[in-house]
């Protein structure tokens, strides 16, 4: 009896443990207990979620295998290793695993809607539609699966039916704040907004440092909306510190990595490969430069594929050539083209899963501009269009919004942003150095000014005919999951120039350092 009570207290203190994300105490302590008892499956699973929350998937994978080999039908374990798939960038596998927990057991919610976030990263969003909505009718009562099919709508355009959804979330769980978050990006606010009344009510109760800087950057958005700026100034500022103070980013370390790639290319010159496989279009530049709309536009013409946000590169790239601490773990005066052709049919493989059969995919991946010597040695036919766009209004639509990966960690804090800019901005100069006419600046104030002649630049630059489909982009029906999901919805305009000189006020020190 002691022993079971002992093992309920040690399971009681990891799940504890892993909601709190204290992750780094919880590998710590969950290595300890899967030796203690080899034979709970909770343990194992638990650890290898913390190990995937840090970014070390492979060691999740590992532990994870431990169970299957035992339990090859435990249902938790291959939906876990679903996830863990996804993260490692093994989208093919990850299906698998989730096929494999359905034909044990079809109504098992979580596997539902994790494949369903599967096929929406696939962009195969009906299907993902499907499985959402399966979801829902095996248990209509909980939230994820309504959460998920609302992201669907939102994301295809549908914002009516994703503002319904939204709301009957927050009917029944009135405490949910990522519905309230999800919400402020699709609601326009006006003076006497209820919905803004409620979270900022929501505000004065406890709940917890992510629901806070959710409802701050959601009530910062409303303000705008109004024309308050001082007041959603305020907001955005408290949501900002909120997420900083839960984050371990580090600029520095970040930028130095920009500096070992600089130099790599300013001492050495890789040699393309051969041109071959799918032809590709990399869109990148900071986040927030337009790099959706751009997206939006080219995928609109009838022989290119959009395949939106892609983290394969990046994945590839550091696993590959770089160790944890950012240095080059190859012989970087000798990167071989057997390595660079591994990488390069690594990279194809993996966009297989979309099932293109247009002539262009589009990889839209702003950060990419970190590898653009590296994509022009592996693709050396691809076509690469670098976002540009008014500094202080990307910074500050960098700072404004509320980002989830870790890699945008550097937008929640203003010396951060700068730094992180002024990095970017050297390292992208570098390349029109190096590469010249190999990359095409599309200028966003440009482009809102004259649409027709700036798309035809960029049509030509990727030897494209005319498609008048591209001048309508706002009617593509590709799913969106960025920030701009609601303006790139709208025909151009030019209400976003300049935004930023709404918070002029606020903003006089970023101004000083980036402009200066």
């Amino acid at each position: 009896m002691q022993n079971i009570e002992h093992l309920k207290k040690q399971i009681s203190i990891t799940v504890n443990l892993f909601k709190a994300k204290r992750f780094d105490e919880l590998i710590l302590k969950g290595i300890i207990l899967i030796k203690k008892f080899p034979d709970q499956p909770i343990f194992y699973n638990v650890t290898a979620l913390a190990y995937n929350a840090v970014g070390k998937c492979n060691k999740a994978k590992k532990l994870l295998n431990e169970v299957l080999k035992k339990e090859p039908n435990n249902i938790s374990v291959l939906n876990n290793m679903g996830l863990t798939s996804v993260d490692c960038g093994e989208d093919v596998e990850a299906e698998e695993y989730y096929n494999r927990a359905l034909e044990i057991d079809s109504a098992f919610i979580d596997v539902l809607i994790n494949l369903g976030n599967l096929k929406t990263k696939q962009n195969k969003s009906e299907e993902a539609k499907e499985f959402f909505i399966k979801a829902i009718k095996i248990n209509n009562k909980i939230t994820p699966p309504k959460l998920a099919l609302a992201g669907y709508y939102e994301q295809s355009g549908n914002f009516e039916e994703a503002k319904n959804l939204y709301k009957e979330i927050l009917k029944n769980e009135p405490n949910f704040t990522i519905a309230d978050k999800s919400l402020s990006l699709i609601h326009k606010y006006k003076d006497g907004d209820n919905h803004l009344k409620v979270m900022e009510e929501k505000l004065t109760k406890n709940i917890g440092e992510e629901g806070a800087e959710r409802l701050n950057f959601a009530i910062g958005k409303a303000y705008e909306d109004i024309g308050d700026y001082e007041k959603s100034f305020k907001f955005i500022l408290t949501a900002n510190k909120l997420h900083k103070k839960n984050t371990d980013y580090n600029v520095k370390k970040e930028i130095l990595s920009f500096e070992k790639i600089k130099n790599f290319f300013e001492n050495n010159k890789l040699k393309s490969l051969d041109n071959y496989g799918q032809k590709l279009i990399f869109i990148l530049g900071m986040p927030r430069s337009g790099t959706t709309l751009t997206e939006q536009i080219l995928s609109s013409h009838q022989n290119v594929y959009g395949a939106g946000e892609l983290s394969f590169l990046k994945n590839i790239i550091d696993k590959t050539l770089f160790d944890k601490n950012d240095n080059f773990n190859v012989d970087i005066l000798n990167i071989k083209p057997e390595l660079l052709t591994k990488m390069k049919i690594d990279y194809l493989k993996k966009i297989e899963a979309f099932g293109n059969k247009k002539e262009y995919l589009i990889d839209k991946a702003p950060l990419n501009f970190k590898w653009i010597g590296f994509i022009l040695a592996m693709f050396p036919n691809s076509k690469i269009i670098h976002c540009t766009r008014n500094p202080m209004d990307i910074c500050w639509s960098n700072y404004k919004n509320m980002f989830q990966s870790k890699s945008m960690d550097y937008t929640c804090d203003l010396d951060d942003l700068t730094i992180f800019y002024k990095a970017y901005d050297n390292l992208t100069k570098f390349w029109h150095e190096e590469f010249g006419n190999k990359i095409f600046n599309m200028s966003y104030e440009n482009l809102v000014i004259n649409k027709k002649l700036e798309t035809k630049k960029m049509l030509e630059f990727c030897s494209l005919g005319w498609d008048n489909n591209c001048l309508d982009f706002h009617k593509n029906k590709k799913p969106v999951s960025t920030a701009s999901l609601v303006q790139v919805r709208q025909p151009l305009y030019n209400s976003s120039v300049g935004k930023w000189k709404n918070y002029s006020n606020n903003l006089e020190a970023l101004k000083k350092q980036i402009i200066n």
